[in-house]
């Protein structure tokens, strides 16, 4: 898995790419905790490069949402790939996230 950051305007927008399973889970919410406390920023997921994710990922997605929450702060999910959207639809997952079809998208939405 690989996570790369960058601010944008009132943002701090993270690509994660390659796989979200059971064994890459942990790490991938252990550096975007990181990532999150040491900014005070909303968070975007720009999930365009993930090739797979599994219930470990849906995990971690709820586990940031939450972190968030608690310090008054959003989390954006965009470009979701296919098989990544379908995840949580099966879930039943996508009302409880902001979800955008474009990094544009969720950085100009209110």
């Amino acid at each position: 898995m690989s996570l790369k950051v960058k601010e944008v305007d009132k943002y701090i927008v993270i690509y994660l790419g390659g796989k979200m399973d059971v064994y890459l889970a942990s790490e991938v919410e252990g550096e975007l905790k990181e990532i999150i406390q040491q900014n005070k920023k909303d968070v975007i997921l720009n999930l365009s490069e993930v090739d797979s994710f599994s219930s470990s990922g849906l995990r971690v997605m709820v586990s940031i949402q939450r972190l968030l929450k608690e310090s008054n702060r959003n989390l954006k999910l965009c470009n979701l790939p296919l098989g990544v959207r379908k995840v949580f639809e099966v879930i039943d997952l996508v009302s409880m996230f902001q979800i955008y079809d474009s990094e544009e998208h969720a950085i100009t939405s209110l």
